[in-house]
């Protein structure tokens, strides 16, 4: 997973997650929307059982297949698959057009399904099903990465180690590591890939080790550029130059987050979306903001504002 930095960045560096990819009614979406990532330049998925109400590794194993790209794709273990994906996916589709009338619904929804959620489960017997499955729903013979998912320090996970050396040494797996949503220390390590949310800009954090995948910068570099630019409006000027003309900056500020991140981590950078019209126009901003000979000096000068100011709202 050495980057060269003379390849595409889109296809060398960015990757896209899965946890949006759904079956039922929203089925035909997810599949334009991973048909569009191929077509834009993206050749690294990364999916997991819960993702999508559990639709998430069958959808993207139809979409891929037959499609010419060499990609590599990630999967998980140690969540389970929701017991009733189906039944899930009827009770979004009904909730989700009055989670806008209703204020809190969406929420307590969300707390309910969480409640409702398995514990993880990291018994080698529980994984190897869990890996059978995923190479059956994504209709491969071999993943290029298997992470464990949200792994606690009190979890044993010494007897999977055997189980993933004979997977490697199967050809039916490239590497293994393991994962979280939260920042690197919150992770408990395991193997050679580690992946975990980017370092919050402006704090003294240790650069990400070259092999580490990166995500959240949506979620939380994206909100700190915003606070940026409303600060300094020569930044913002700077900013809005590295973009298409008449781009407002403060509509792109998830392309400038990656366009950070591209910068200053040597490292794949996962990001996701639900929109195919979105994913297109944030990765024409990214390919334009990083071909400009300004890119780095422009993110350079962004780094410093968040060394000056920190960033309150990405804690």
């Amino acid at each position: 997973m050495t980057m060269d930095s003379h390849t595409d960045l889109i296809s060398q560096r960015l990757g896209f997650g899965c946890g949006r990819l759904k079956g039922g009614v929203e089925k035909a979406q997810a599949l334009r929307l991973v048909h569009a990532a191929l077509d834009l330049g993206i050749r690294h998925f990364d999916t997991a059982p819960p993702y999508g109400l559990g639709a998430s590794e069958s959808v993207l194993g139809e979409a891929l297949k037959g499609r010419p790209e060499p990609v590599t794709v990630f999967t998980k273990a140690g969540l389970a698959r929701p017991a009733s994906p189906g039944l899930m996916q009827t009770a979004r589709a009904i909730i989700k057009p009055l989670a806008h009338r209703i204020p809190g619904l969406r929420h307590a929804v969300l707390k309910g399904m969480a409640h409702r959620a398995s514990a993880a489960n990291f018994n080698p017997d529980f994984i190897a099903r869990s890996f059978e499955t995923s190479l059956r729903l994504l209709q491969r013979e071999q993943v290029d990465g298997l992470l464990l998912h949200e792994a606690q320090a009190h979890d044993t996970l010494a007897p999977l180690k055997p189980l993933f050396e004979r997977y490697v040494a199967q050809g039916r797996l490239g590497a293994y590591g393991s994962s979280t949503g939260e920042a690197r220390g919150r992770l408990v390590r395991f193997g050679t890939v580690l992946q975990y949310r980017c370092p919050v800009p402006g704090m003294d954090e240790a650069p990400p080790a070259p092999t580490d995948i990166l995500h959240g910068a949506f979620r939380f570099i994206a909100p700190a550029i915003a606070q940026q630019m409303a600060r300094d409006s020569q930044l913002k000027d700077q900013l809005a130059s590295l973009l298409p003309a008449g781009t407002d900056p403060a509509a792109a500020t998830g392309a400038l987050a990656l366009a950070y991140a591209l910068d200053q981590f040597h490292n794949r950078l996962l990001f996701s979306t639900n929109q195919p019209q979105r994913l297109a126009t944030t990765l024409q901003h990214v390919r334009h903001a990083t071909g400009s000979i300004e890119w780095r000096p422009a993110m350079q000068a962004l780094h410093a504002s968040f060394a000056q100011t920190g960033v309150p709202c990405a804690n």
